[in-house]
C-alpha cells in the first residue's frame, strides 16, 4: 500500500526497529530475511523512507550484510541499496546529502557494490549492483575513476544482461546531463572500453545495441575521443545501423546523425575513402551471410528458382534500406526499378536447378556464391546512388 508506507510511524519508528533487528546477532536468519524484505518494499519509490535509512545506520548495516551474508539475505540487501540509489538518481537533494564523498556509509556501500561487480559471478547480484553504480554516476568526482574500470570490464561479460546494464550505467557517466561527462569519457577510453563496445555491436545480443550505440555517440561528443572511435570502426557502425533501431529508440534519432556528422568532420581524405567503401562492404557481407544462414537452415531441398527469388527480394530490401539510410532523396519505387536491371545477368548465370540428391553442403556453397553475386551487384548499385 503506497500510502501506508508514507505514514509517520513507518518513518519515525518502524524502519529503525527493522534496521536494529537486521543488525542484531540474536536475530535468526529467517527473521533477518523477513526484515530485509520489508525494508526493500518500504524503500521502493519513497524518498522519506530512503532518507530515514541513510540517516540511521542503515547504509553501513547493508554494506556489512552484503559483505558477510549470502543467498536471499544478501540479495535483498542489494535490492534495498538499488532502491535507495534509484531515488538518489532522481532526487538531487537526497543524492547530495546521502552520497557525499566524505560519508563513510556511502563509501562502504560503493565499495561493496564494486566488489560484487568485480568478484561475484552471479548475474542476479551483478545486475542490480551495476544499476546502483549507474544511478550514482553524478555523485562521483573525476578522480574516482575506480568505479569506471569494473563497469568497462563487464562490457565484455558473456552474460548479455550484465553487458547491457554496464553499457546503460556507463551512459549515465558520459551523457550530457553529467557535468563531468568529458572526464568520465576519457576514463572509458583509457580502460579500453571502445574495442569492447565494438565487439558487443558485432557479436552481442541485439537488445544491447541501442544502449551501446548511445554510449558510442556520447563518447564521440568529445573531440579528443574521435580518432580512437574512427579507428575502431565506430563511424562505419553508425552508418550501417538498421533504420528500425533508430526509429524504435527516440534517443538515437538525433544522436546518431549528429555523431556521424561530427566524426566525418575529423576524417582525413584517406580515411574518408576507406570508411565509404568499407562501411558498405561490411554491411552487405554481414547481410549476405545472414541470407545464406537462412537458406542453409532450410536446405535441402529448395528449388533454385525459389532461392533466386528469395535472394532477389531480400537483397532488394537491403539495398532500399541502405539508400534510405544514406539520406538520398530518392523515391523508393525508382531505385527499386533501377536495381532490377543489373541483377538480371547474375540471375541468368546461376545453375538452372539444384539436384535434390546433391549433398547439403554443396547446395549451401552454391547459394553462398549466389548471395555474394547479389551483394556485389548491390554494392555497385549503391555506389551509383551515392555518387
Amino acid at each position: 500500500n503506497p500510502e501506508s508506507k508514507q505514514h509517520d510511524l513507518i518513518r519515525e519508528n518502524i524502519i529503525w526497529q527493522l534496521v536494529i533487528l537486521l543488525s542484531s546477532e540474536q536475530s535468526t536468519l529467517e527473521l533477518k530475511i523477513s526484515c530485509s524484505k520489508a525494508l526493500w518494499k518500504l524503500a521502493q519509490g519513497s524518498v522519506s523512507n530512503c532518507r530515514t535509512l541513510t540517516e540511521t545506520k542503515g547504509m553501513l548495516c547493508l554494506a556489512t550484510l552484503v559483505a558477510k551474508e549470502q543467498g536471499e539475505l544478501r540479495y535483498n540487501c542489494i535490492m534495498i541499496i538499488k532502491e535507495i540509489t534509484s531515488i538518489a538518481e532522481s532526487d538531487d537533494g537526497f543524492r547530495r546529502s546521502a552520497f557525499t564523498s566524505s560519508s563513510p556509509a556511502a563509501k562502504a556501500v560503493v565499495d561493496e557494490l564494486l566488489r560484487v561487480i568485480k568478484e561475484l559471478d552471479d548475474t542476479k547480484l551483478r545486475v542490480p549492483a551495476i544499476k546502483s553504480i549507474g544511478s550514482l554516476a553524478r555523485s562521483f568526482s573525476a578522480k574516482q575513476s575506480r568505479v569506471i574500470g569494473p563497469l568497462v570490464a563487464r562490457l565484455g561479460n558473456t552474460d548479455q544482461d550484465v553487458a547491457m546494464e554496464a553499457a546503460i550505467a556507463l551512459k549515465n557517466f558520459v551523457s550530457t546531463g553529467n557535468y563531468l561527462c568529458s572526464e568520465h569519457s576519457k576514463s572509458i577510453i583509457e580502460f579500453e572500453g571502445v574495442p569492447l563496445l565494438m565487439k558487443l555491436l558485432n557479436s552481442g545480443d541485439k537488445s544491447t545495441h541501442p544502449h551501446v550505440l548511445a554510449l558510442i555517440c556520447y563518447l564521440a561528443q568529445h573531440d579528443s575521443n574521435s580518432n580512437v572511435l574512427i579507428k575502431a570502426g565506430a563511424l562505419t557502425a553508425l552508418q550501417t545501423i538498421d533504420p528500425e533501431v533508430i526509429t524504435e529508440y527516440r534517443e538515437l534519432e538525433t544522436l546518431v546523425p549528429h555523431t556521424i556528422s561530427k566524426l566525418q568532420s575529423y576524417l582525413t581524405v584517406e580515411q574518408q575513402q576507406t570508411e565509404s567503401s568499407t562501411g558498405i562492404k561490411q554491411f552487405f557481407t554481414k547481410q549476405s551471410k545472414a541470407v545464406v544462414a537462412t537458406i542453409g537452415g532450410a536446405m535441402p531441398p529448395l528449388k533454385t528458382r525459389r532461392i533466386q527469388q528469395f535472394l532477389k527480394v531480400k537483397c532488394m530490401e537491403l539495398a532500399l534500406i541502405s539508400v534510405y539510410y544514406l539520406k538520398k532523396r530518392l523515391v523508393i519505387k525508382e531505385p527499386a526499378q533501377k536495381l532490377r536491371f543489373p541483377m538480371k545477368p547474375h540471375i541468368s548465370v546461376l545453375p538452372k536447378k539444384v539436384n535434390e540428391d546433391q549433398e547439403a553442403d554443396q547446395a549451401v556453397r552454391a547459394m553462398q556464391v549466389a548471395a555474394e553475386a547479389y551483394a556485389a551487384v548491390l554494392l555497385l548499385s549503391i555506389r551509383c546512388f551515392v555518387t
